[in-house]
């Protein structure tokens, strides 16, 4: 493995492999083909063929069962995205946070690093994290992927109350986007989002509704230097700095042919009339909690979901935003990966939006009482949360369970533990 010039850390010539449910061991990258993964299938949910994979398993173990099960494939990845613990050093409910530093980068490179080879040429890796390592993050991701493959850093809030408790109340996250075929040849292939001004037809022009934009352009262009006269006689320059967006040819036939709107009912500037009322705009960098939801929306959503449970995820990821994400990043019918699949907002955003999908969770508590819980209401149609109703979900698909023996250990047979809960369900409803 190359030797970054970026960051270096104890054992990073090392491959960080799972030791357990909740550990990490070292081993030489040399020995790790000696470590074969141990697939116990566990069943299918639902009656169709499986668009979706859960693998009860470390991200690393399960993307090498899926490549030697042959679900996975060169190039089939058309996005990633991962939420994995953010470094901090805390525990949050269902999982902890504890990882030391080293441990953590190693953790991240590793596992990029096996992501990178299935990629497919027009994908992208989001990866969602906070303050606490996200600059280090964004180096591993520059030597994995290439210091030219960042796209942006996307600012998520949040949340819309203020934690009086801090210095200054942190109200976003981060999420570092990288395409390795480049921000220029990605730009091609993503999608935009909906927004922008709607569409109006103040002047009833019978050509319908329309859009307008300033006619300036930013920079100085001595062609499109010229005196503008508007219908209420007053002569207009472009403001310093500026220039008009067109020379004065076009905008005469802009004019002539009604494509002209004047503010101030006609005292003011000029702006072009746009009859696209397509009202999809590039991505933007900021990201509104009002408008993807924020983590206290996804808690309501899960204990929405699960009234009776114990405990929530304290830092869920609402629906809405995912679906953002996918949106931007997919098609219906392309793979969607997330390594650190949690209480499974990614698989189920991704089934709901018709798209093919991989998941892993280590935890063999969260995958038999929330992930799969969760994933078998989305199949069934009676998880009616998150974003079911805007992409009117009723239900249908299926997908596949399976469960990848760590490298270094043991862990409980998810088999054993999915009987054990239904038991005691079954207990109680006797009850």
């Amino acid at each position: 493995m190359t030797i970054s010039t970026y960051l270096t850390w104890p054992n990073r010539d090392q491959l960080l492999v799972a030791r357990g449910e909740t550990e990490y061991a070292w081993v030489d990258p040399a020995e790790q083909s000696l470590l074969g993964p141990d697939i116990a299938e566990v069943t299918a949910v639902g009656e169709d063929a499986a668009s979706g994979v859960v693998v009860c398993g470390d991200g690393l173990d399960a993307l090498e069962a899926l490549v030697a099960r042959g679900t996975l494939r060169e190039r089939s990845i058309r996005c990633v995205y991962i939420d994995p613990p953010f470094g901090t050093g805390k525990r949050f409910g269902h999982y902890s946070d504890a990882l030391a530093e080293g441990a953590w980068l190693s953790m991240m490179r590793d596992r990029l690093v096996a992501l990178r080879p299935y990629l497919a040429r027009d994908a992208s890796v989001w990866v969602h994290l906070d303050e606490t390592m996200s600059h280090k993050a964004r180096l591993i991701l520059d030597e994995v992927f290439g210091a030219d493959a960042y796209v942006a850093t996307v600012v998520w809030q949040k949340r819309l109350t203020v934690e009086s408790r801090t210095a200054i109340s942190s109200a976003h996250d981060p999420i570092l986007v990288y395409a390795p075929s480049g921000q220029k040849a990605w730009k091609r292939t993503r999608n935009r989002v909906p927004g922008g001004v709607e569409a109006s037809n103040r002047d009833g022009d019978p050509r319908g509704p329309w859009r307008d934009a300033p006619f300036t352009a930013p920079g100085y262009r001595s062609g499109q230097q010229y005196v503008i006269t508007n219908p209420a006689g007053h002569d207009l320059l472009p403001p310093r700095g500026r220039s008009w967006f067109a020379t004065e040819p076009v905008f005469r036939r802009l004019l002539a042919e009604d494509r002209i709107w004047w503010t101030k009912g006609g005292a003011g500037q000029p702006r072009m009339k746009n009859f696209d009322i397509d009202a999809l705009q590039v991505p933007s960098t900021l990201w509104n909690g009002r408008d993807v939801g924020t983590n206290d929306d996804a808690k309501r959503h899960l204990a929405r979901l699960f009234p009776d449970a114990d405990t929530v995820f304290d830092t869920p990821k609402p629906e809405a935003l995912l679906q953002r994400i996918l949106h931007i990043a997919t098609n219906p019918g392309d793979l969607v990966v997330d390594l650190f699949g949690g209480s499974g907002t990614t698989a189920a955003v991704a089934h709901k939006m018709g798209r093919q999908w991989i998941t892993s969770e280590r935890l063999v508590e969260t995958v038999a009482s929330i992930l799969l819980p969760r994933l078998e209401l989305v199949v069934e149609g009676g998880e009616a949360g998150g974003i079911s109703e805007s992409v009117a979900w009723r239900g249908g698909g299926a997908f596949d369970v399976l469960q990848v023996a760590p490298r270094l250990g043991q862990v409980p047979a998810l088999k054993a533990v999915l009987r054990t809960r239904a038991d005691a369900l079954r207990a109680r409803q006797a009850s």
